[in-house]
């Protein structure tokens, strides 16, 4: 019976837990990436802040199958995407058509259009959207929420398990703040672009160069030609200032939470100061205390030690004429001793004389 409940709860357990982790709406492949739709454009963003697309209706048809996992698809697959994408300088995707992509000073991807993205202490993805993400032991555990409205509910794909991380080369993280002040410039995207080639100039793991990174690239520039393209235009502006508005908000709001942590810790650090120097404070009263009570015992033992010597002397003092006068008085003793003596003797003597001179008669 006992064998039974506990096969019982086992299969509980493991049904909730896999009920947890498929059904709420998200794909946990062996990367665990995290991908949703935007503007057309399919993303899968990886715990650690890097990122892969697909375009579909620019890239290849894999909706009849994709049974071959050597097929390029996606950017990081080897796929051409060069001319609907934009660079940095860093070689960085910073838009992709007319969508654009902002990443943190480390490097990691933080918005994709409308979503936002945001990590933990440890540099993993904790929030895309309206989603937050739980970990167990720096491990994923299970999320809460969605997206956004249009990424309600995640819908599994046979391709979805090929997306890729990009080549060590490529590789955009880094531990130095290299891109806290380079500020990119995004152009509108009419048509392909032609002879675009993804390079890099700058060392992105060095963080002197942040400041030689700030340029921008004329050669993306673009003026519409029709009036599509200026409805383009139109709709791209518009769009763009709701999305730097939400940027700025996300800066601010991140300053603010910065300078609180900073205060905090000014505060804290302040805080230890001054119970430091209170417990500095009450060590030395405490020890000028604990000093004055040792002088005022060394006071009153000197004092004591003074007292006996005092009176030991003045005992002394009275001592001596007291032995002084009984050596006086036991020499006046003596003579008046000797002198009862020799009368004595004297008075014997006479007595024994008076006896003899009686006897001869």
């Amino acid at each position: 019976m006992k064998r039974f409940i506990f096969l019982l709860v086992g299969f509980v357990f493991f049904s909730t837990s896999g009920w947890a982790n498929h059904s709420n709406h998200m794909n946990f492949n062996q990367d665990h990436s995290f991908i949703f739709m935007e503007n057309g454009i399919e993303f899968s963003v990886f715990q650690d802040g890097q990122f892969d697309f697909y375009l579909p209706n620019y890239g290849p048809n894999i909706n009849a199958g994709f049974s071959n996992s050597n097929v390029t698809f996606s950017f990081n697959t080897g796929f051409n995407y060069n001319p609907y994408v934009q660079y940095d300088a860093y070689g960085a995707v910073i838009q992709i058509q007319n969508t654009p992509i902002f990443y943190d000073r480390f490097g990691r991807v933080n918005q994709v259009g409308n979503v936002l993205i945001y990590y933990n202490n440890y540099g993993f993805v904790s929030r895309i959207g309206g989603m937050q993400i739980f970990y167990r032991n720096n491990v994923f555990w299970r999320q809460r929420g969605f997206i956004n409205r249009f990424n309600r509910r995640y819908v599994w794909r046979p391709w979805h398990r090929y997306y890729a991380l990009p080549p060590a080369q490529y590789c955009l993280l880094s531990p130095h703040p290299y891109r806290q002040y380079y500020r990119p410039v995004r152009h509108i995207y009419y048509r392909p672009y032609r002879n675009n080639v993804r390079h890099f100039n700058f060392n992105r793991h060095n963080p002197h160069v942040r400041k030689r990174a700030n340029r921008s690239n004329q050669r993306y520039a673009q003026s519409p030609r029709n009036r599509s393209e200026r409805q383009i235009r139109s709709n791209v502006q518009r769009r763009n200032r709701q999305i730097t508005r939400a940027q700025s908000t996300r800066v601010a709001s991140t300053n603010t939470t910065n300078s609180r942590r900073e205060t905090s810790t000014r505060q804290n650090s302040r805080r230890v100061s001054k119970g430091n120097a209170r417990n500095n404070k009450t060590l030395t009263t405490r020890n000028t205390g604990t000093d004055k009570v040792f002088r005022n015992n060394r006071n009153k033992e000197s004092a004591k030690n003074d007292y006996r010597r005092t009176s030991n002397r003045s005992q002394k003092v009275n001592k001596k004429p007291s032995t002084r006068r009984s050596s006086v008085a036991s020499n006046s003793r003596t003579p008046n001793r000797a002198v009862n003596k020799s009368s004595r003797n004297r008075s014997n003597q006479a007595s024994t004389s008076t006896r003899r001179s009686r006897s001869r008669r």
